[in-house]
């Protein structure tokens, strides 16, 4: 009896200890759940608004059963006109006159409590002038003549210059089949921030976005933009940091196959600023060959885990050269702003200004595109003319690698930006490797002869820059040089329609064999001006964009 006893004894401390492990065990589970779960955070840090702007600011990552209370802290600059607690905690603030406010959330949860806090800087509206009314010339009258009944002046009213959206920056989109190891790590989960340089001013801002090479759509938890600090740096100023939406949403989806715009927002830049836009992904797609975007950015795109669109700087970053689902960015401008597209290929897109092999690095701006947007924003009379970049490297007039061949996807680069006035081509070299005959004149021409039509058709100006040479390259053959010639003479002829010249080899070639591009320029490559770019913008008449 008493062994049996001490058994019985036994099973009941090892059960009492089973359940203690067991209580011990869920605690840590429960704990480890907890300190996995996302910690809540608003959607902005900083606000900016104009005098009688509505914004909404809400709380990311917040819980079914959390209380959240908002305050702002100068309720007579900015004062909380709407606000929700619980699982959608969001707060709808109203700027009411010039000043900045912080606008708190108390974040409640159980016994954890957390102040969230945004800083709304307000700005009074641009104040429109009225158009002064003429003074009447006061004139002499004879004695004799009777003097005329004074007439009420009607009261002047305000008349504001019309304004309308511009592109300031754009991109050619290509799939990414051909270059697989431009892909950043599953996007799935991951903020991206990519770099763009805009090359006109405005106060107000939107983009447009590229799924169109696509199978799957793809989620946008959160988008937001800012300006960078430093060119080669993912650090932003925060005080600008500022939400994107699509039809009101911070949440959006950009279909497989399509392209969408997201809202016009207030987000203020300057000419040749780089802007920052971070965005935190859902669904996307996982596979190079099903991703739109650019591989010729030659701007660093940074990728971190988790939602991080407001965050200052990314700590240790997935990197590339590449940008992803980015067609274009356009600004409100005042009446006579124009676009010009550069329609290229490599030489266009800025090949050999990332070169590592010549002490190169990317985020270096150095394009004749580039170079092109600073001589314009230089010259008073052009600084309401905007560049948009549509080179992609070993594209060609004919050929579909490493996307649309040049003459199908002409129409869409020159159309689908906003207040496109001009068109620069300086494209078909990738035609013209190592012919054996002059037979692709015939085929090359009549492309051409299209593209001047289209752009007539749409009232724009479409300037010819004749193919630059490349006769120590491993292009060249007699019957290349032969095309090339023959092709150059039709652009600069009246019979071609072109609405002008741009003649880039004078600034490039070799005056001793015009064949050639100048060594100093080309290096051993022979095909690309990699020192080049600057003399080629150079050579650009302004006054062909007054």
């Amino acid at each position: 009896m008493k062994q049996g006893k001490k058994i019985a004894v036994t099973t009941k401390k090892i059960a009492a200890l089973f359940c203690a492990a067991s209580m011990l065990c869920g605690t840590m589970y429960i704990s480890d759940n907890a300190d996995a779960a996302k910690k809540p955070k608003l959607s902005n840090s900083t606000v900016r608004a104009e005098v009688g702007d509505s914004k909404t600011i809400t709380v990311k990552n917040s819980a079914k059963k959390a209380k959240v209370t908002w305050k702002t802290s100068k309720p007579k600059i900015v004062k909380i006109a709407k606000k929700k607690s619980g699982k959608k905690a969001y707060a709808k603030v109203k700027a009411l006159k010039e000043g900045s406010s912080t606008v708190t959330a108390v974040y409640k949860l159980g016994k954890k409590k957390i102040n969230l806090k945004c800083k709304v800087i307000v700005k009074e509206k641009p104040v429109v002038t009225a158009t002064p009314t003429p003074a009447v010339q006061a004139t002499q009258t004879p004695s004799n003549t009777p003097t005329a009944t004074p007439v009420s002046q009607p009261t002047t009213e305000p008349t504001a210059v019309p304004y309308s959206w511009v592109t300031t920056w754009g991109t050619a989109e290509e799939n990414f089949s051909a270059s697989e190891n431009q892909m950043p790590q599953a996007l799935n989960g991951t903020t991206v921030r990519q770099i763009i340089k805009v090359t006109t001013s405005g106060d107000e801002f939107k983009l447009r976005l590229s799924n169109q090479y696509g199978k799957s759509d793809v989620v946008v938890h959160s988008m937001h933009l800012a300006k960078q600090v430093q060119a080669d740096k993912s650090t932003i100023d925060v005080s600008t940091d500022t939400v994107v939406t699509v039809n009101g949403e911070e949440e959006f989806v950009i279909p497989a196959g399509e392209i969408i715009q997201t809202d016009g927002i207030k987000f203020s830049v300057d000419a040749l600023d780089n802007v920052a836009i971070s965005a935190y992904f859902g669904d996307a797609p996982g596979k190079a060959n099903e991703m739109t975007g650019h591989r010729g950015a030659r701007a660093t795109t940074y990728q971190v885990s988790g939602n991080n669109v407001s965050e200052e700087t990314f700590t240790a970053p997935t990197t590339t050269t590449a940008w992803y689902f980015l067609a274009d960015a356009s600004v409100m401008s005042p009446e006579g702003s124009k676009a010009v597209v550069c329609f290229g290929d490599s030489i266009t897109d800025g090949y050999g200004t990332d070169a590592s092999y010549l002490g190169r690095k990317p985020d270096s701006y150095t394009r004749w595109g580039d170079y092109f947007a600073k001589r314009l924003q230089g010259n008073e009379a052009t600084k309401h003319i905007s560049v948009i970049n549509e080179g992609i490297g070993s594209n060609s007039m004919m050929g579909s690698y490493p996307t649309d061949a040049g003459k199908d996807r002409f129409r869409r680069d020159l159309l689908e930006h906003d207040g496109v006035g001009y068109c620069i081509v300086l494209f078909g070299v990738n035609d013209l490797n190592s012919l054996q005959d002059t037979s692709k004149y015939d085929v090359l021409k009549p492309e051409y002869e299209k593209m001047v039509e289209l752009a007539h058709e749409n009232g724009i100006k479409i300037y010819a820059a004749p193919i630059l040479p490349f006769g120590t390259s491993s292009y060249y053959s007699e019957a290349s040089e032969q095309v090339r010639t023959m092709l150059n003479d039709w652009m600069r002829s009246e019979e071609s329609g072109f609405d002008g010249v741009i003649e880039f080899s004078d600034a490039i070639a070799d005056p001793e064999n015009p064949k050639n591009i100048l060594e100093k320029y080309t290096h051993e490559d022979g095909l690309h001006p990699y020192d080049g770019y600057e003399a080629m913008a150079g050579a650009i008449d302004l006054n062909l964009f007054k």
